[in-house]
């Protein structure tokens, strides 16, 4: 408990002024979460140690790229992405379609995460929403989770989870973003703020799921042991991610 308390509050400190002034400190954290998850993503493969070299910082160029290029030849870096996993099988006899699948997710998920980031860097409180949706959800779901669950959500993936934690959760994280976000919702558009503060808390829960469903799949418990206590950067942010990508699909239906 003393290692994962630790470990908690140097993450906090290290997020904390990123979050809360956004600009380069947070494109600097956010160039780290695509290192590190990418890293975390692949490693969990069984076949990962034989793969070719270039696997790795070749996904993370693509994903930049479909960021910072012009718009007009997004279209390009996407198909030759695709193109590039879909035919590594036929060449690396260690790398498997299955592989190629797994690989190709995260280049398409993770390129959609990283443009929804470039709005967030700019229009940085918004995040604030959705990292007090998000934790909130969070904390709310394991506190009555584990006071008050009863009914099984989702055995297959997450034995743990139960549906009283499941709404507890979704109650205590919009009530938490919605009352916090008092405090600067005016600088914000009014109508995009209030769905983040309604909508992050349920996908935050499905996000939790969903990457569940990957480790289990893989047959590891956490992405890695890089944060003691914690498992991997990927298993600390998989539900902000799934949050940001929200946030992305809400900013271009009703502000860009």
């Amino acid at each position: 408990m003393k290692t994962r308390v630790m470990t908690a509050l140097a993450i906090i400190l290290v997020v904390a002024l990123p979050v809360a002034f956004g600009g380069w400190l947070l494109e600097l954290l956010a160039l780290f979460i695509l290192l590190s998850t990418a890293f975390e993503w692949m490693h969990v493969r069984r076949d990962f140690n034989s793969w070719p070299v270039y696997v790795y910082p070749l996904t993370v160029v693509l994903v930049i790229l479909t960021r910072f290029i012009p718009e007009h030849y997004t279209y390009i870096i996407y198909a030759l992405g695709v193109c590039f996993f879909f035919s590594l099988p036929v060449f690396v006899e260690n790398f498997s379609l299955p592989d190629s699948y797994y690989c190709l997710t995260y280049f398409i998920l993770f390129s959609l995460i990283y443009h929804a980031i470039g709005y967030l860097v700019a229009e940085y409180m918004y995040l604030w929403t959705i990292v007090f949706a998000t934790y909130g959800s969070d904390t709310g779901a394991w506190f009555v989770g584990s006071y008050f669950g009863k009914h099984k959500m989702n055995p297959r993936i997450s034995p743990k989870k139960s549906w009283e934690g499941f709404f507890g959760g979704i109650v205590f994280g919009f009530l938490l973003s919605l009352i916090v976000s008092f405090l600067y919702a005016d600088s914000l558009n009014g109508y995009l703020n209030t769905l983040l503060c309604c909508l992050c808390p349920v996908v935050a829960e499905l996000g939790d799921l969903c990457f569940s469903a990957i480790k289990r799949s893989n047959k590891v418990k956490d992405f890695s042991n890089l944060l003691p206590g914690h498992g991997g950067v990927l298993d600390r942010v998989d539900s902000l991610m799934m949050n940001i990508l929200l946030f992305g699909i809400l900013h271009v239906l009703l502000i860009v």
